[in-house]
């Protein structure tokens, strides 16, 4: 009796111990973008995480819906980010007829302003938790 109990004590604390990490690495990140207090419907958001080699490193994005809010995908990985630091930058192109949830071809409604890895404006920690971010209030200057 004292041995089972041993072997299921040893199970709950490894099991506890895991608790809030996925399987694939990944914690859930959410968060919303508005542009002068609108939501920005349509902009890409594309994080990534400092001191990775960006060609290697695999793509996370999401897609502003139009009330202004967006989940990070991993590339084929599933939905979320590793944990850890980030540079954000966003763009956003507004193309008629172009295909909703994917990335659009065309000029940058902000000017390239928040597009740029190598001087980024915007910047997220992601925990090992669901993530939550404050909104990114993008402006004109």
């Amino acid at each position: 009796m004292r041995k089972v109990f041993s072997h299921s004590l040893i199970l709950v604390s490894l099991a506890c111990a895991s608790c809030g990490h996925r399987a694939n690495g990944l914690y859930p990140v959410s968060g919303e973008v508005t542009f002068n207090g609108s939501p920005a419907s349509g902009a890409a958001v594309f994080f990534h995480r400092k001191g990775a080699d960006r060609i290697k490193e695999q793509m996370m994005m999401g897609i502003v819906r139009e009330n202004g809010a967006f989940e990070l995908v991993c590339g084929s990985s599933g939905k979320g980010a590793p944990p850890g630091e980030y540079d954000v930058t966003i763009e956003w192109k507004d193309i008629p007829g172009q295909i909703r949830g994917r990335p659009r071809h065309g000029p940058d409604k902000l000017n390239g302003r928040y597009a740029d890895p190598k001087n980024p404006r915007l910047h997220a920690t992601i925990k090992q938790e669901p993530n939550r971010l404050a909104p990114f209030d993008l402006t004109e200057g």
